[in-house]
């Protein structure tokens, strides 16, 4: 056992040496983004670290153009000094342009056939150009803009409004029939890069956006969460502002197709804490409590019911109605759905229920 234990040791010395050696040899991306130029040309950008110790957050930005996404790393690789390899990728970028005019499902297929890149990568649009936003300093020093972006967007998923979404998530949605998905938006101001909302893709291009306002909303659609944060005012004179912090959020469906009038109920239900609220009452008065539980439930009803009939209208299904529909209408084709979806009964019922006030008498 004692001469076991030095083998073992070297071996994983050798081997922490090797996988050092590896890093040293190759430029490995940890964000890409992709613009369109105004000759129509693609223009990738790639994010590469610095690993020097006393370089801890420092990165360049290696760029190419061709005319196809494989094409540009292979240039970008033929003009540095070591070749570029996306295997620490975490997100990858593409401006609005780039989409409308090539369309996702082309812009995704190299990244889908890449070995080199998980099926978690997460996957984003950016109103305006990339260019802006890969060039902008991160506010934090020890880490790249790729980095921070990427943590930005899982924030929003873990802690905030942004629905999960990932290279997988977008290919299940984008492949279906009817090719219905969503992607999160970024967008600089000034020199602050935010997360302004949602684009709605059906077909492979972009047809409209979730502004961050509804982003609550569409989540709760969605997908079952635990956080989020929804702002809504009373209606009381001072249309005092209240602020809830969700705890559980969810929603079910009842599909009823029976007779010529197919119809699907939403029941959305939150549980959540009041966290801000603009009023000087006491909150842990339950009949004002009962009161903030009706005004959201009014609010949500409302906007959640304003979002679907603007899906319908224009014929995008981003909240997986199809599915659901399809689950009790096993024969139903994806023609027949475009058909009847514009003009299918879709009522929301709503559920509130605040457990906490976060206020002490």
């Amino acid at each position: 056992m004692r001469k076991v234990l030095p083998v073992i040791l070297i071996y994983s010395l050798l081997c922490s040496c090797a996988q050092q050696k590896v890093v040293d040899e190759v430029n490995m991306a940890q964000a890409i983004g992709y613009d369109l130029t105004e000759d129509d040309m693609i223009e990738g950008m790639f994010v590469i670290p610095i690993f020097q110790q006393e370089k801890m957050g420092k990165y360049q930005i290696l760029s190419g153009k061709s005319t196809t996404t494989s094409d540009v790393q292979a240039i970008v690789s033929k003009k540095a000094n070591k070749p570029v390899l996306l295997g620490q990728t975490r997100i990858v970028f593409f401006s609005e342009k780039i989409v409308q005019q090539i369309g996702m499902t082309e812009l995704t297929d190299y990244i889908y056939r890449e070995p080199q890149l998980g099926s978690r990568v997460i996957l984003a649009i950016v109103e305006g150009k990339v260019k802006d936003v890969i060039y902008t300093k991160s506010p934090n020093s020890n880490v790249n803009i790729g980095i921070f972006l990427a943590d930005l967007i899982t924030q929003q998923k873990e802690s905030g409004n942004g629905p999960d979404t990932n290279l997988h998530i977008f290919l299940k949605d984008a492949l279906a029939d009817g090719g219905d998905a969503f992607l999160p938006l970024l967008i600089k101001r000034n020199n602050d890069i935010m997360v302004s909302g949602v684009a709605l893709i059906h077909e492979n291009k972009i047809v409209s956006k979730v502004k961050t306002q509804d982003m609550f909303v569409f989540k709760t659609l969605v997908q079952s969460h635990k956080r989020g944060i929804y702002k809504f005012s009373l209606k009381d004179k001072k249309k005092s502002e209240i602020v809830v912090e969700s705890i559980r959020s969810g929603s079910s469906y009842n599909v009823s197709n029976s007779g010529s009038d197919p119809s699907i109920t939403i029941k959305i239900k939150i549980e959540g804490q009041v966290k801000e609220s603009m009023r000087s009452e006491n909150l842990t008065n339950r009949k004002m409590i009962k009161k903030i539980e009706m005004a959201m439930k009014q609010d949500l009803t409302r906007e959640a019911n304003k979002l679907i009939n603007d899906f319908q209208k224009k014929n995008i299904d981003s909240i997986g109605l199809k599915e659901k529909y399809h689950a009790k209408n096993k024969r139903m084709t994806y023609e027949e759905w475009k058909k009847i979806y514009p003009n299918m009964t879709i009522k929301v019922e709503t559920e509130v229920h605040i457990l906490q006030t976060g206020v002490s008498e």
